[in-house]
């Protein structure tokens, strides 16, 4: 779903179970920095790539990867691309592909789903079995041999494929009104969990019928491995509720957060954000397998404050998001002045703060997708700008390492929340990072390219105006 610029008040508000309390003293933060950590962590792009064509709203908005290192990318993409070596046409205003890469990066079959309308996919996992995405779909549309018609302008789409691409099955969520899915997760046992932000008008399982809104409420839900609904839990309010950031716990905990417009109805109780001026705040839940609501903590400042990205490991909850003004994170204090910094922070499973600190930059921050790493700390990327730095728990930050060339980067924290490395990937000469995966020493990335000079391996990728692309990262050491 598209972003929205947000104006309030500088302020904090953490409600349900504990939300002032401290599991370790998380400090302030400090403005010192140290030189950029030289922890023998190489970053190597093994290989690249591309979904070119002549459009700028070309992109990947999911990124997967299966137990056998093959990923998956879907996302938009309007008139006519090539991806994996495959010419695919939109059939109308925009299109989905999808595409599946080996772990050596060759492509091994790409494809269109779509109509006439507006038709996108938000995100991506896999598992042996396939993958699931979803997304919004507009019209009357075929995935394989189901056909789904929307009930209103744009529908909610959770589809799963086959490790050939073909379909296994497709469903289609929503009311009369504008309907789409975001971020997408699937367990171990094969369930699936995602989230519908709705203008609602129609009755989830489970739950009382959704008013018509204005804007969007959201609405959690858990498909079982065949797509049926299990459950779905409301998260709404007078203003605009959007979910952005989902993580799935080993136990089927979720974990899951965005922003909010004014107070939030949620699992029969009124949550009151910070005071927001009627514009928005971030937010963040975790629900019990079977949806029970555990803890909500809210927090906001004068401008665009939202959870982005969260990973949930069953102990812990790491979460980012951009945040602006002055907020309290237990006993950190966090000032992102004048524009928008990157909050980085930890809670155990019951909610209490363990620590919390920043990025921040002499330019507004936006926050990032998460992926956890192998030492049980989080990965995530964006794209450089002047004077960043990346914040530490212990009060000293690194500034990023540039020395590779390029201007996407990776950053790894440590469980500790301090950073082991913050570095650009070589060759992203204008890239930037979005969506990211992981396995073993591997991470996988959506990289946007514009301009005419991005490599891999010292050799040109094409890029026509703005491009999106997958990039195959190795960390050594």
């Amino acid at each position: 779903m598209t972003p929205r610029l947000h104006v309030g008040v500088a302020a904090v508000l953490a409600v349900m179970a504990g939300a002032c309390d401290s599991e370790s003293a998380a400090r302030p933060e400090r403005s010192e920095t140290t030189s950029p950590a030289q922890s023998g962590a190489e970053l190597s792009a093994r290989w690249a790539g591309t979904m070119s064509g002549p459009s700028n709203e070309d992109e990947f908005d999911g990124v997967a990867v299966a137990p056998d290192e093959s990923v998956y990318v879907t996302g938009k993409f309007e008139r006519t691309v090539t991806l994996g070596g495959v010419s695919l046409e939109s059939a109308g205003a925009a299109d989905i592909p999808f595409a599946r890469f080996d772990a050596r990066g060759r492509p091994l079959w790409a494809k269109r789903f779509g109509g006439p309308g507006e038709d996108n996919f938000f995100d991506v996992d896999a598992t042996a079995d396939g993958a699931v995405a979803t997304g919004w779909f507009s019209g009357t549309v075929a995935f394989g041999t189901t056909t789904l018609t929307s009930s209103g302008p744009s529908d909610c789409v959770v589809v799963a494929l086959h490790p050939d691409g073909t379909t296994r099955w497709a469903r289609a969520f929503g009311g009369p009104a504008r309907d789409g899915c975001n971020e997408v997760t699937i367990d171990k046992s094969g369930a699936v969990t995602t989230s519908i932000d709705t203008q609602g008008d129609w009755t989830p399982v489970g739950e009382p019928r959704l008013p018509r809104v204005r804007e969007s409420d959201t609405v959690l839900m858990r498909l079982a491995p065949d797509g049926s609904p299990t459950w779905m839990r409301a998260v709404g309010g007078a203003g605009d509720q959007r979910g952005k950031a989902l993580a799935v716990a080993p136990d089927g905990s979720v974990s899951f957060g965005g922003d909010s417009v004014g107070p939030l109805t949620v699992a029969g109780r009124t949550v009151e954000p910070p005071t927001s001026g009627g514009l928005g705040d971030a937010w963040l839940s975790r629900w019990t397998p079977t949806g029970t609501l555990q803890w909500m903590h809210a927090w906001g400042g004068p401008a665009n404050d939202w959870a982005k990205g969260v990973v949930d490991d069953g102990e812990t909850v790491s979460y980012v998001g951009p945040f602006t003004g002055t907020i309290a994170v237990a006993e950190a204090t966090l000032d992102a002045g004048e524009g928008a910094d990157t909050l980085v922070a930890q809670r155990s499973a019951t909610g209490k703060v363990r620590w919390a600190t920043s990025v921040s930059a002499n330019a507004d921050l936006d926050g990032a997708e998460l992926v956890a790493a192998s030492d049980g700390g989080i990965l995530f990327g964006s794209q450089s700008v002047p004077g960043i730095v990346f914040g530490s728990a212990d009060g000293e930050g690194i500034p990023l390492d540039d020395a590779n060339g390029g201007t996407a980067w990776l950053a790894h924290y440590r469980p500790d929340g301090t950073p082991r490395f913050a570095r650009t990937i070589a060759g992203t000469a204008n890239g930037r990072v979005g969506e990211i995966a992981r396995s073993g020493s591997r991470v996988y990335v959506d990289v946007t390219l514009r301009g005419p000079a991005n490599t891999i391996d010292g050799e040109p990728i094409t890029v026509a105006g703005k491009d999106a692309s997958v990039w195959g990262l190795d960390l050594g050491g």
